[in-house]
């Protein structure tokens, strides 16, 4: 008898299996996560893009929607120079899109900005494999020999996903109030004197 209860509890929890998987919530099987990174080190910026900070991630199955964020204090210690800061993916450099450019002056006699934070975004749809998103940060004009500047510290965070949102429009909850026009009063004229200018006839 015990046999057969054992037998017939087995064969319903065999049968309610895929119930339970057709109940269960797709988002528990979505491939969304984030990640982030941050320093304080100190990285001097040459005329040649140089990595700030750099995070990897492993995304597998299907392709990723992932937006990144990045932001630094730059520090400009001497000399006239234009610098550009951005985000990238694997081997490639920052896109012309997200890029972001900052000039600081070193003006003899003058107590000028030497510090400013920088910051940018991305957007990447990533296929699947092994990725890694960096903040990087350049000079592009000034005297390499004058200009020094570094990055003090800085932060960066990844955040990627299953789905990318779409454009479909989701009507308010709450309908819209209808105002009604403004009505302006008319504009008051003055009365018009039927005989015209008054002539001196001195004059």
């Amino acid at each position: 008898m015990n046999t057969l209860k054992k037998s017939i509890t087995s064969h319903l929890k065999t049968a309610a299996l895929p119930v339970l998987l057709a109940l269960t919530p797709l988002s528990g099987f979505a491939h969304n996560a984030a990640t982030g990174v941050s320093t304080t080190a100190n990285i001097n910026l040459p005329n040649a893009w140089t990595n700030i900070l750099s995070s990897s991630v492993f995304l597998t199955g299907h392709n990723h929607f992932c937006t990144v964020v990045g932001s630094a204090d730059y520090r400009h210690q001497s000399g006239n120079g234009t610098y550009e800061f951005g985000i990238s993916r694997d081997a490639g450099i920052p896109a012309a899109g997200v890029r972001r450019s900052v000039e600081l002056n070193d003006n003899p006699g003058v107590n000028d900005q030497n510090t400013i934070e920088v910051g940018s975004t991305a957007f990447f749809t990533v296929p699947s494999g092994f990725h890694t998103f960096r903040l990087r940060g350049r000079q592009i004009l000034g005297n390499p020999i004058l200009a020094n500047a570094r990055s003090d510290d800085a932060s960066m965070t990844i955040n990627c996903f299953e789905r990318r949102l779409t454009g479909l429009f989701i009507p308010p909850l709450i309908p819209p109030v209808i105002i009604p026009p403004v009505i302006e009063l008319p504009v008051e004229i003055g009365p018009i004197d039927p005989i015209g200018p008054v002539v001196n006839p001195g004059s």
